[in-house]
């Protein structure tokens, strides 16, 4: 598990799990939302994929350009993170920029992909597309500024049309029990099926709630309540990132830093901390397995800008 990181001069930085720089390289702005992980050779040598406000680019191991993918965007007012959909798993992926109104979708060559039909909306897009597969169909969920939740095929073509509008509370959509699921600013639930159905369910969040979820987990952040799976976990009061969800060696792990108090937590499924929890950390925290042995490594960032690993043995 490498970890690559920008700094507030916009420089890019690639170090190895245990601490050695390998590059660092100038960018022309600061990196929107996150970096994709890709393999544009198919061959188990990644590259970084990721957008500036006005780049599309794609660097190799060694922190050179992959050519054609340092692509110029037109100038936008609201650049959204890139999204990266991989459709099949066949690593023939489609980069897929959403900026204002305007789409722009682009293949592994970097070229511009004709049979993506969907180039501007009626509203401005409210975040990154997501991709979404359900009972073996392809679904791209595109939330408008309107309240509308835009549901279109791998081709840009409308495939669902959703019943009524979604007070969008800024959290994601993710796929949860076979439904498209996010929440409204009321704090509810608000889940979409195939047919653009939409149930909603009070959860009664906060205005400022965050949530994270897999095809058959839910986790909500709610001022200081951290609820996994119907079971709520008590926090100090504290300024809390996002929770995060993660599956490791058969094993469900739930994860928030507050940072105002340094400390990150991690949880299992059942609410009980994992043993040695809360450490220290200052930004939300990553959990893989960054070597050979089975203990898994969970990497967060510090004060003073450094990074730390822990090694979790249970």
């Amino acid at each position: 598990m490498d970890a690559v990181i920008q700094d507030q001069n916009n420089v890019l930085y690639l170090f190895s799990n245990t601490g050695k720089l390998f590059w660092k390289k100038q960018l022309p702005g600061p990196i929107i939302g996150k970096i994709h992980q890709v393999d544009l050779y198919k061959n188990r040598r990644f590259q970084l994929a990721f957008r500036t406000a006005d780049r599309l680019m794609v660097l190799d191991r060694n922190g050179k350009i992959v050519q054609p993918f340092d692509i110029k965007l037109p100038k936008s007012t609201h650049p959204l993170p890139l999204s990266v959909f991989d459709y099949d798993n066949n690593r023939n992926y489609r980069f897929l920029v959403a900026q204002d109104q305007s789409l722009f979708m682009y293949d592994n060559r970097g070229k511009k992909v004709n049979g993506f039909s969907l180039k501007k909306v009626n509203s401005k897009i409210r975040s990154a597309p997501k991709h979404i597969r359900l009972q073996s169909k392809d679904y791209i969920l595109i939330p408008l500024e309107n309240n509308t939740l835009k549901v279109v095929s791998r081709q840009g073509s409308d495939r669902v049309a959703v019943k009524g509008s979604i007070d969008f509370s800024g959290n994601p959509i993710f796929s949860y029990l076979n439904t498209f699921a996010t929440t409204d600013k009321a704090g509810n639930l608000i889940q979409v099926d195939r047919q653009g159905n939409k149930v909603t369910s009070p959860l009664k969040l906060a205005p400022n709630h965050r949530i994270d979820a897999t095809t058959k987990t839910l986790v909500t952040l709610s001022d200081n309540t951290l609820n996994i799976k119907g079971i709520p976990v008590k926090l100090p009061y504290g300024n809390y990132t996002p929770p995060k969800i993660f599956y490791r060696n058969n094993t469900l792990y739930f994860s928030t830093t507050d940072t105002s108090a340094q400390k990150v937590y991690l949880f299992y499924s059942n609410g009980n901390p994992v043993s040695g929890f809360p450490v220290y950390g200052n930004s939300a925290a990553e959990l893989d397995n960054s070597d050979k042995d089975k203990a898994l490594e969970l990497v967060v960032a510090s004060e003073d800008n450094s990074l730390i690993i822990y090694e979790i043995n249970e």
